[in-house]
This record gives structure tokens, sequence and C-alpha cells, in this order.
């Protein structure tokens, strides 16, 4: 299931997403990047490495659901400009399929990153920055946000709220704070959050690289950044690279 969310929300949005999406992250968070989770073990004020930060400017809307494969359809106070009662019915049609909607997303980012990759070096060289490490340099942060993956290939939800105008392009998360669950059959995954997420990240760390100089760059590696690798090779020069899930597969 967590394959399945995590391939498909990075092909979307370019993006590492969390898992599980409720996951709370922070900028400069350090930690180990696994193929399902990062698992968070310091962060950069904790190591003492100042950073300066860079905010998006106007939030966006961001919306994904499985192609083909989800449907879903509003009644009732959806179609009126009164307050009323209105209906969502999410129905899938296979198995992990993804329904992804947040309102008001903003991304926040380590500005100085050329300085970071320095300082992350450093403690890299000093034998204080393990090697299975990488920090959080970037990240999305929603309003209100509904996620859900189906258990079943045939997995439906129901739900109820009662909004004051009619719903927007987003009805789920538009609603999220009124929603209430009628029925649900085969749900694998449901996150209904009011107040928000931070469901998708980039992430670096150091790699070993066989020939040319120390550099910070963005690109993908082989090996397993779960696990630290079974020899070191401690004559080959560091860098400081942005990774992906691949890389720890």
């Amino acid at each position: 299931m967590f394959e399945r969310y995590t391939d498909e929300l990075r092909a979307q949005f370019d993006y590492l997403p969390a898992w599980l999406p409720n996951t709370h992250l922070e900028l400069g968070d350090v930690g180990i990047l696994r193929r399902d989770r990062f698992e968070r073990q310091t962060s950069l004020t904790e190591l003492g490495i100042p950073y300066r930060t860079r905010n998006s400017g106007h939030g966006i809307d961001l919306d994904y659901s499985s192609s083909g494969n989800v449907s879903i359809t509003v009644s009732g106070a959806a179609e009126s400009p009164v307050a009323g009662p209105l209906r969502i019915a999410v129905s899938f049609a296979r198995e992990h399929g993804v329904v992804f909607q947040a309102k008001s997303c903003h991304t926040k980012e380590i500005a100085d990153r050329h300085t970071l990759g320095r300082a992350v070096l450093a403690l890299s060289e000093a034998g204080r920055w393990p090697r299975n490490h990488v920090v959080i340099t970037e990240l999305v942060t929603t309003g209100p946000a509904v996620v859900l993956v189906a258990g079943h290939h045939d997995a439906r939800m129901e739900l109820a709220a009662t909004v004051p105008a009619p719903l927007d392009a987003l009805p789920l998360a538009s609603a999220s704070a009124a929603l209430d669950v009628v029925s649900s059959r085969g749900i694998g995954v449901k996150i209904i959050a009011p107040t928000g997420l931070t469901p998708l990240f980039r992430a670096s760390g150091v790699r070993r690289r066989l020939f040319g100089e120390d550099r910070f760059e963005h690109r993908g590696v082989e090996n397993d950044w779960g696990e630290p690798p079974a020899v070191d090779l401690p004559d080959m020069p560091a860098e400081f690279i942005e990774v992906t899930y691949e890389d720890v597969f």
C-alpha cells in the first residue's frame, strides 16, 4: 500500500511523500530515510548547525486521484448557496487507489544549501554525521487536507457534512472540518486533517563518489540509505546530494 501511495504522489508532485501521510515533519529534521518512512533522529538546530529559510508566496491547492480508478460525487448543499447537509461519496475501482486533496499549501526550504552542505560534510569528515542520515531541506505544509487509500478493489466511503456555501473543486478538503463518516468499506487509510499536514518533502545526505571534487547537486544514487554500507571507502570524496526513495530500495 505504501509503495503505491508514495510512487503515485512522487510522480505527480516531484516530492517525497511521508508515510504515514499524517507524520509530522519539520524543516531541518535529520534522520534515516527508509523505503517506507522517514525516521527522525535529531535536527540541524539540535546539532548546532545554523541555516536560513525561504518561504513560498501564495498558497496553492493540491489535488490528486489515481487515474481512472476513483469517483467522487457530491450531492446536497454543494448545489445550494445556503448552509445545509451534503453527502460526498468516494468509490475506488482498484486496490490501493489514492485520493489526496490539500488546500492552501506552502513550501518552506533551506535557502543556503551550499553552506549547509559544507557544514554537513565537515561533520561527516569528523565522524559526527552517520552515513545513513539525511536532512529535510524542503517541506510542504498544507491547510485542510484529506487522504484516502483503498485497501480493497471495491472500497467505498460516504461522508456527510453541513457547510455554509457551495464547495470548490476540492470538496473533501474544503469540508474537512465538518466531515462525518456515514459508511466505510475497504478503506485502508483515512486521514481527515482540518488543521493540515506535512505530507511532502525533499531531503539531502552525504554520499561518497569515485571521482571528482566535492559538490552539492540534485541526483539519485543506487545504494541503500536505510543502512550504512558494509565497506567503508575513506579515500573517496564526499558529496551532499538530494536523495529519493529509489536510493533506499
